[in-house]
């Protein structure tokens, strides 16, 4: 069977279950696959993590603390 032919007979099948705990289960497995999947990260986003790399090492870079206190400056303005 190709992917399409699977695919469609699983969708077929599942028309007709009418069992609530069974398509929870099925959903929750399908969920898990789709959690489990690698991201990979466009052009874009690589530059992005090289360059806070470059950042970290030129020492560019805040404390939680510094970041924290810059929000609530912001917030109060």
């Amino acid at each position: 069977m190709s992917t399409l032919e699977l695919k469609l007979a699983i969708y077929d099948k599942l028309k007709s279950v009418e069992d609530d705990s069974l398509l929870e289960k099925i959903m929750n497995l399908l969920k898990t696959i789709d959690e489990n999947k690698i991201y990979r990260l466009n052009e874009y986003e690589l530059n992005m993590v090289k360059e806070g790399e470059e950042d970290i090492k030129a020492g560019r870079l805040y404390t939680n603390e510094e970041v924290m206190a810059e929000e609530n400056k912001w917030l109060n303005e």
